[in-house]
């Protein structure tokens, strides 16, 4: 009998930045995974120097260093699923690109890839050679996107100022590599048109004060709802 059998939790990697505020990062990544009842595994790919005002702060890691964590943790504690976050440089991303590429050549783990580009004030946090080593490297191992609005502007190099503007950027980051991508709506489209002085368009008008996510996946049947619905 199985019964009164321990039975171990689903282990789950964080691969991400280090907030030593505590709000995002590896920190709110385990928080997460814990309360999903799995066990988080991270390595680091940044250390920042940050509290609840901002960043005053980044040191990335040399890539080496980032592959000593990913072979220890993959010699020991295989995942059931990955999450990604900040990639800063070139050379952390076609690390963690190829390490990717290993974990596949076994039993695939499901890989989430939070692209963060943009800082919550707005700011650049990686360089142009940075983003295109990770669109190369890892979009193409990863079972999910999800950037939120600024980020897929910053994927896309234009802005999303209406709902069909989402749609079609889905599907241009879509065509990157990545299987599904998910534009998270933590900011409704209103706020970038209000900060560039720009007259509000019906279309967005009448999401005003609403966040939505939009979703997209190359293997989604036909008619499935795609625009989810938001909260005031």
């Amino acid at each position: 009998t199985t019964q009164g059998r321990f039975q171990a939790p689903p282990i789950v990697y964080t691969i991400a930045g280090s907030d030593s505020g505590g709000g995002a990062g590896i920190q709110a990544d385990l928080h997460a995974i814990h309360s999903m009842e799995c066990h988080g595994c991270s390595a680091i790919t940044c250390l920042t120097a940050q509290n609840s005002c901002g960043v005053s702060a980044v040191h990335f890691p040399p890539a080496d260093f980032l592959k000593s964590q990913l072979d220890a943790l993959a010699t020991d504690l295989p995942p059931r699923a990955i999450k990604i976050g900040m990639l800063g440089t070139t050379e952390l991303a076609i690390t963690v690109g190829s390490f990717l590429k290993e974990m596949a050549k076994a039993s695939k783990p499901y890989v989430v890839l939070d692209p963060v580009m943009i800082s919550t004030s707005g700011h650049k946090l990686i360089d142009d050679e940075a983003k295109a080593a990770m669109i190369e490297h890892v979009f193409p191992m990863c079972d999910v996107l999800t950037p939120n609005k600024y980020e897929a502007e910053a994927l896309l190099e234009r802005k999303l100022l209406t709902p069909e503007d989402v749609e079609q950027g889905a599907r241009d980051i879509l065509a990157m590599g990545a299987k599904a991508v998910l534009i998270k709506g933590g900011h409704t489209l209103a706020e970038s048109e209000s900060s560039d002085n720009a007259a509000v368009s019906p279309d967005v008008n009448a999401t005003l004060g609403f966040a939505q996510d939009y979703f997209l996946t190359s293997e989604q049947p036909d008619g499935e709802e795609r625009l989810c619905d938001g909260h005031n």
